[in-house]
């Protein structure tokens, strides 16, 4: 009885990532995870363009910038059929974990050229990206 048991607790999850569909980012029905791309991104909470580079995972984006720092956003679409308008949401500090849930720290926006002078107000486009890949 052991036996069976202990094959079953190794085919069951091999069955399960069998199971389980690739999630790529596509583009030009080229896989593209991975690869970091030259980009600029458009952050509607600021109105700032940044020069950046760019790499995909599943459905998810990592924006690296040139002094470090990095953000992780949920990709509203898997195929991108636009390579100038690839939008996402994701909070600077946050790492998406599904379309609802995200964890991390919440970051002020000072280091993306926010002052503290200005009124600190909820916007609507807090955390919406536009990646343009060049």
């Amino acid at each position: 009885m052991l036996l069976p048991m202990k094959v079953l607790g190794l085919v069951l999850p091999v069955l399960l990532l069998l199971g389980t569909p690739a999630i790529a980012v596509e583009f030009k029905g080229q896989n593209i995870d991975g690869q970091k791309l030259p980009a600029r991104a458009y952050y509607y909470a600021t109105g700032g363009v940044y020069k950046v580079q760019v790499s995909f995972h599943n459905k998810r984006a990592t924006i690296y910038f040139d002094d470090g720092n990095q953000t992780t956003i949920q990709l509203n679409q898997q195929v991108i059929t636009d390579s100038n308008n690839i939008e996402g949401f994701g909070k600077l500090g946050q790492y998406p974990l599904n379309r609802t849930f995200s964890v991390g720290l919440v970051y002020d926006n000072n280091w993306l050229g926010n002052s503290d002078n200005q009124l600190q107000q909820s916007n609507p486009l807090d955390g919406l990206w536009k990646i343009s890949l060049e």
